[in-house]
């Protein structure tokens, strides 16, 4: 998309960094900032610790020989509020709260690229926390659909139709696209990756390490 290139990784603790750094320099002159960065004759390869990766040209014969050794790693420890950070943003009004989901892609720039290919790229891990934020959700919540409801809003993307709906969550969690997967209904996060605001009903602590410690690969993180 764009011109370039880009594979969902899980995200990475410091011991997989340390792993992709000595794959890299393999092959080319290795740089860490924000992103580990790789520049090799092919072009330039960077990864993020958010568990983006992409470049010019095609990746995949270089990262992916590396995911076995990613997933062999020991989970690190970090406390709930550490992997909350790492998904999204809360922020409360009188309205009641709102989320700030942030995904590898599906709040980016590339957000309309994706809409208008009709692709998701929504990780599975990144679903499951979507999904456990819309069921605490009182209310509807302004999702974008495929389909339309009462009072959405038409909005073109490319050659595809969608709507700017309000849906219930019940609805929202149904029908929620995760990558490399499409119902005959889907729906997905607005570009800006905003839930809300709205009343919640509040995860306890006991919810929040339910759920991250079962994300498995896709989170290197125990909760503790």
């Amino acid at each position: 998309m764009g011109g370039k290139h880009y594979l969902l990784l899980p995200k990475l603790n410091s011991q997989q960094v340390e792993i992709l750094a000595r794959r890299f320099s393999e092959i080319g002159t290795v740089q860490t900032n924000v992103a580990l960065v790789v520049k090799s004759r092919e072009g330039t390869i960077m990864v993020s610790e958010e568990g983006l990766c992409w470049s010019s040209f095609d990746p995949s014969d270089v990262v992916l020989p590396a995911v076995p050794a990613l997933l062999s790693c020991p989970k690190e420890e970090a406390s709930v509020e550490t992997i909350k950070r790492k998904y999204f943003r809360a922020s409360r009004s009188k309205e009641g709260t709102t989320f700030h989901v942030l995904p590898r892609l599906e709040s980016s720039s590339l957000w309309r690229k994706l809409r208008a290919l009709d692709q998701c790229a929504l990780a599975p891990d990144e679903h499951a926390v979507v999904t456990f934020l819309l069921k605490r959700i009182r209310g509807d919540c302004e999702m974008i659909t495929d389909f339309p409801v009462e009072g959405s809003t038409p909005l073109v993307i490319g050659r595809k139709r969608y709507f700017d709906s309000k849906i219930n969550p019940e609805m929202a969690v149904s029908t929620l696209r995760v990558v490399e997967e499409r119902g005959q209904r889907n729906s997905y996060l607005r570009r800006d990756g905003r839930i809300g605001p709205s009343p919640v009903s509040a995860p306890g602590r006991h919810d929040w390490l339910g759920l991250f410690s079962d994300l498995g690969e896709w989170c290197p993180f125990n909760p503790v």
